[in-house]
């Protein structure tokens, strides 16, 4: 439960685009519809897939893409450099922005999310 928990603050937007898009269900329906344990069993997978929001920003990607995709995308540009700079990760993740944010301002907003977070 608690690595779930970590997970959902850590990654928010992936975790919830990854269990909806991925999955169908959402992070409101952790503990109701959706054990924690199963959603532990699902974020882990969709770790390791960078098909997914999730496994894409753990992997430090600038967008989601499997190896299908990449070599559709590969075959229908067919310069090989040219390719070579639209990769997912070559390319700059728009979610890795430097912050502005003071130390207190992040544990403040930090702080926030935990409260937001209900077990149920």
């Amino acid at each position: 439960m608690i690595a779930v928990a970590r997970l959902i603050r850590d990654h928010r937007g992936p975790v919830a685009r990854t269990l909806r898009e991925t999955f169908g269900v959402g992070i409101s329906d952790l503990g109701g519809g959706l054990t924690w344990g199963e959603a532990h069993t699902l974020l882990v997978e969709a770790a390791s897939d960078t098909g997914t929001a999730l496994g894409a920003e753990l992997a430090g990607w600038a967008y989601p893409a499997n190896l299908r995709e990449l070599i559709t995308m590969i075959a229908t540009i067919g310069d090989r450099k040219a390719s070579q700079k639209v990769m997912p990760w070559v390319m700059k993740n728009p979610r890795g922005a430097v912050s502005n944010a003071s130390a207190a301002e992040i544990a403040e907003a930090q702080a926030e999310l935990e409260d937001d977070i209900v077990f149920s």
